[in-house]
Order: structure tokens, then sequence, then C-alpha cells
């Protein structure tokens, strides 16, 4: 079986990473690339990223295609039967046949990554924002959110840009209070004035990533007090909350199809993973860790430490009916990743 290997990929709206592995956890090789996220890139480009990501861990590795055992990939906006059987449909003609492939959301992939592959939620907010209850011993989960910049991923750092640029250009109008946004805006697009980012907005090669990395700019007008800025962190953090009620109140609604018997999320704590841009900035981190949800004893809350392609490929061994040990677990965290 160690001549076996297993690929773990996991593709978010700004990046995709790809593992590959043995079924004793020692990871073999790594690649990345752009979004892999069917639902803000061309079909086209979605299939070239994989599959060159693909090869090349193939390649790093030393690892002709007969030799996989297995495939799983988490990517942002997949999880809907349609998504996946796209997905997968067309790796089967890529691939050796008879290589198993799975296809979730790359929330599912975070959520394994910090709990191990044990069951909990995971809470997204990155370029986009989405909370998922899952059970990997059932295949049961719960999903909110994630509809995408134009339907919805509230809490996400494209929301919270896309409402910085607002504020902005309500201030230059005079609709609405002058902010610190206006001064920071302008000097990370090198412009004169708002009424130019008009041209740079509209005509950049990537809107979302642009808008999204605006949120940056509203953590620091945050962390200097910037009653506008601080608004917005706060309805974020609102919205976040939101998602995760709602995952626990579907959770404990289904809970004989989503936890096991002796599970109970009436009188356990339950895990919760939160990754993405917006967590990683520390004052964001705090002030939603100091909210009385995560205050109230309810959760287990963990920020991801390990990166989320790991879910992806101890899920992928998981399929095939491997148990994690702890010597597993120690030569998975002993790889070192690219930065």
């Amino acid at each position: 079986m160690a001549e076996t290997r297993y690929i773990g990929i996991d593709g978010g709206g700004t990046k995709t990473v790809c593992i590959l592995g043995d079924a004793e956890g020692n990871i073999l090789a790594e690649s990345r690339g752009e979004s892999s996220s069917v639902k803000s890139r061309p079909w086209e480009d979605v299939q070239r990223v994989l599959l060159t990501l693909i090869r090349d861990v193939l390649d790093q590795s030393d690892t002709d295609m007969s030799r996989l055992g297995g495939i799983f990939l988490g990517l942002a906006g997949s999880d809907r039967p349609e998504d996946r059987k796209r997905i997968g449909d067309w790796l089967q003609t890529e691939l050796p046949e008879g290589v198993p492939i799975t296809v979730h959301n790359d929330a599912v992939t975070a959520l394994a990554a910090g709990t191990w592959g044990q069951k909990g939620i995971a809470l997204i907010s990155g370029t986009g924002s989405i909370a998922y209850g899952f059970d990997p011993e059932t295949g049961g989960f719960v999903r909110v959110g994630g509809w995408g910049y134009l339907l919805g991923d509230e809490g996400s750092g494209f929301d919270l840009g896309r409402k910085a640029l607002v504020a902005v250009m309500r201030a230059y109008d005079g609709r609405g209070e002058p902010t610190a946004l206006t001064g920071l805006v302008l000097e990370r697009w090198s412009l004169q004035h708002p009424g130019q980012l008009i041209n740079t907005i509209y005509g950049h090669d990537n809107v979302r990533t642009a808008i999204a990395d605006g949120s940056k700019l509203v953590m620091r007008a945050a962390a200097d007090g910037d009653p506008i800025a601080v608004k917005l962190v706060e309805e974020a953090i609102q919205e976040l909350e939101e998602l995760v009620k709602t995952v626990i109140t579907s959770m404990e609604k289904q809970q004989p199809i989503e936890v096991s018997d002796n599970y109970n999320l009436a009188k356990n704590t339950i895990p919760l993973v939160i990754t993405g841009g917006l967590f990683s900035d520390q004052m964001f981190e705090h002030r939603f860790l100091q909210t009385p949800l995560m205050r109230s004893g309810k959760f287990d809350v963990r920020l991801l430490e390990r990166p989320p392609v790991i879910g992806a490929y101890l899920l992928a061994l998981k399929e095939r009916g491997f148990e994690l040990t702890e010597a597993m677990k120690q030569r998975i965290a002993s790889f070192v990743f690219r930065k």
C-alpha cells in the first residue's frame, strides 16, 4: 500500500494548493496555482489549473498515474451535485479508469485540517465566506452562505472591501461621513481623487480579488479608530455570527442524521474551525472571539494553523478506509509548506 499515492486539492477564491502523499502520512509533493473556483473562473481555466497541479505533483514525486489510489478535491463553490458531477466526470477522462474521485466544498477541507478529519463546523472568511457543518462518518452536512460575491458572501473580504469603497464614494459625494479609508484607498491605488476609482476598479483584470484586497485597508483604519471602518468590521462579524448560528440550528434539527448518538450538540462543545484572510488579522480575530456567541461555551474555537489542503489529503485517505494514527499526524505536521 505504501506504493499507492493519494492527492488532496484545496481550491479557494484566490489560490489552489495540491499535495500528493502515501498511505502512511508522508507528503511527497506540493504545487500551487491560481483560483479554481467554478463560480468565479471560466470552466476552461478551472480545468487548466487542476490538471496542471495534478501533473506537477506527479512529476515532482516521480509517480505514475497508475499508482493513484484516490483524489479528494475541496473547491470553492463546488458542493452542489451538478458541480461535483461536472468536475468528477471530467477528471475521470484525465485519470486512469477506476481512480476514486471525491469533490466537495473547500470548507470541508478546512474543517478536516482543523479537526484531523473529525466532525465539526468550519467558518471561512476569505475572499468569500461560508459556514459548513460536516460529519465525515455519515457524510451528513449543513452549508450556510457561500453563494458567491453577487448573491451573498456576507462578512467576507470582498463584502468588506466593497463596503469600504462604497463608503469612500459616499464621502466623496458628500452623502456620507468623512473616513480615513479615503486616504488609504487613494494611496493603495496611487490615485489623486476618489473619482478615479471607477476606471481603476472596473478596468481591473480580476475585480473580485482587487476589491477583496481592500478589506486590509478596513482593518488598518479600524485599528486606528476610524468610526466608519469600525462599523464595517462590526457588521462583518455579525454576518459571520449569523452563519454559525444558522448551521447550529440546522444541525440540531437534523441531529439523527448529522451527528452520532453519543454526541449531543446541546450538551457538548463542538469544534469550530475559523480560517480565511480576515481571521489572519489579529484585531478582527480578537473581536470575533469576544462576541457573546463565541464566549457562550458552545464551541471549541480553533484558528486553523494547518494548510486546508491537509484536510483534502486526510479525506482522500479516509475515503479509502485508512485510520489516522498519531505517527501519521506527526509525519503530516512535519512537512514544510511553501509560504
